[in-house]
């Protein structure tokens, strides 16, 4: 990526070139044609195959390149599947321990008009 100032300088080339361009010499004008031409060559050369995002596609990878992202995606899902088992047992784990630091002992949770008690007391 090129700098503000980069971009400055070349533009004061460019009207420089442009205004004082008649007055060059043959040979500088021949001179200044090639490395144009050889600018414009060097930046527009065409990806041979696709790429990953940030690897150049001449890196060389084949297969093992095209196959690289369904590796990182599958390793994120057993981690987002990870994390969502280990964050169930966390809840399981925390009802437990409010249970058994209640004062109704646990057979009172399973009797269906306790639950049903419980539900008018909420309103």
């Amino acid at each position: 990526m090129r700098s503000i100032d980069e971009l400055q300088f070349a533009y004061k080339i460019k009207q420089k070139l442009n205004k004082d361009g008649a007055r060059l010499p043959a040979a500088t004008e021949e001179r200044l044609r090639a490395a144009r031409e050889r600018a414009v060559a060097n930046q527009r050369q065409p990806l041979g195959r696709l790429g990953m995002a940030g690897v150049p596609a001449s890196f060389g990878l084949g297969w093992l390149g095209q196959l690289a992202p369904l590796v990182v995606l599958l390793g994120g899902l057993f981690a987002i599947n990870y994390w969502h088992q280990a964050q169930q047992t966390l809840d399981i784990a925390d009802v437990d321990t409010q249970m058994l630091v209640d004062e109704l002992p646990p057979n009172a949770y399973l009797d269906k008009g306790f639950g049903v008690w419980l539900t008018r007391q909420g309103q």
